[in-house]
């Protein structure tokens, strides 16, 4: 699968630029995320709704993947603690009415379609996105009680995917997680959490007793292989999320090795980025330390990251992201910067790592 991300909103205003960057390219897959599948029939600038940019997409040759039921706030809303058992329960019809409609959509264009259960399972990223400093995933305690309850999160997974089988039985399944050593930053982890010990212990949640390898990638890709039968398992990489030099990227082939003995089924990399953001503070010691451009950076990045993946079985391809907007507010600041395209006040610069994956495709013969 050679494919990119674009974000929801992305696709449905800008189906023409997406169609005229990607038709010359070898990328057939579009990974739509987030995808708001709740509001599937809200009409954008161009007067599309979701929709109906899908269908122009696969008209034009593309397949989709679609993240079903992701968390997020613009998506579901906020879920309040006291509610959640409702929430898990009405996760199954959620599922499958979006499933149901995405389907009838591509089906009648004869493009192939996978469904992604949810967005990076593992626990601590479902904590991380819950963040009040991030807010992605509100509230902050009900997403922290299902990142730790295991009966809780695979219940409410399995009620997405029964969703998405039921609706379509041919279409295939995957889920993520997020594959970064969890040394690198599990002392930053528990301080950020240790500041919200009080409200979590207002619901029973002891933030301090969560055990490291309950936040390491490896144990949730056991738990997956036993509870969750999905087609596909993904892999995202962002190693050089925080710390932006040396830049890293070269890891990611062992992961995808050892993610498949791990899982037990077929492997891909439906996330991989690195952001060009720079703080003035970052931006003045790379000078002194005369580091190469951001850009010239996230090139080496994919130059790392891809050249990793040749000699692994990996069924696909997915960089983070097509489009960012380095213009629009952003929390955190750097995914304003992850994109191979930066849209900023109406103008479209194109970052080297773009030509660089595409041409890098056209090698290996995807």
């Amino acid at each position: 699968m050679a494919g990119m991300n674009i974000a929801g909103n992305d696709v449905r205003d800008y189906p023409e630029k997406i169609v005229e960057l990607l038709q010359p390219t070898p990328i057939r897959w579009i990974r739509v995320h987030a995808f708001p599948t709740r509001s599937l029939e809200e009409s954008g600038p161009t007067g599309l709704n979701y929709l109906q940019t899908i269908e122009h997409l696969c008209k034009n040759g593309f397949n989709i993947l679609a993240p079903i039921e992701v968390g997020y706030i613009e998506n579901i809303g906020s879920v309040a603690i006291a509610d959640l058992d409702k929430f898990i329960e009405a996760s199954y019809q959620e599922s499958y009415k979006a499933c149901k409609k995405i389907s009838e959509v591509v089906r009648r264009t004869g493009r192939e379609l996978i469904f992604g259960i949810e967005n990076e399972i593992d626990v601590k990223s479902w904590i991380l996105q819950a963040l009040p400093g991030i807010g992605w995933r509100a509230s902050f305690e009900a997403w922290v009680q299902q990142a730790v309850d295991f009966n809780l999160k695979y219940k409410r997974l399995n009620n997405i995917l029964k969703g998405a089988n039921d609706a379509d039985p041919e279409a295939k399944t995957m889920t993520n997680i997020v594959a970064e050593d969890v040394r690198v930053f599990i002392e930053d982890f528990r301080r950020e959490l240790a500041k919200y010990s009080a409200l979590l212990k207002q619901h029973s949640i002891l933030a301090e007793e969560i055990p490291d390898d309950l936040i390491d990638w490896k144990v949730e890709l056991k738990h997956l292989k036993e509870n969750l039968k999905v087609d596909y398992v993904g892999l995202d990489n962002y190693a050089n999320w925080i710390i932006k030099y040396p830049v890293y990227g070269q890891e990611t082939g062992s992961k995808v090795r050892e993610a498949e003995k791990l899982a037990g089924r077929p492997v891909f990399n439906p996330e991989f980025g690195y952001t060009t953001y720079r703080t003035l503070f970052e931006r003045a010691l790379f000078w002194i330390l005369r580091r190469s451009s951001a850009s010239e950076m996230q090139l080496q990045f994919y130059r790392n990251t891809l050249g990793s993946l040749e000699e692994t079985s990996s069924i696909g391809t997915f960089p983070w992201v097509l489009f960012t907007h380095p213009d629009r507010p952003a929390s955190p600041r750097q995914e304003a910067y992850f994109g191979l395209y930066k849209m900023s006040h109406g103008n479209l610069t194109k970052e080297p790592a773009f030509d660089y994956y595409v041409e890098w495709l056209k090698k290996i013969g995807k």
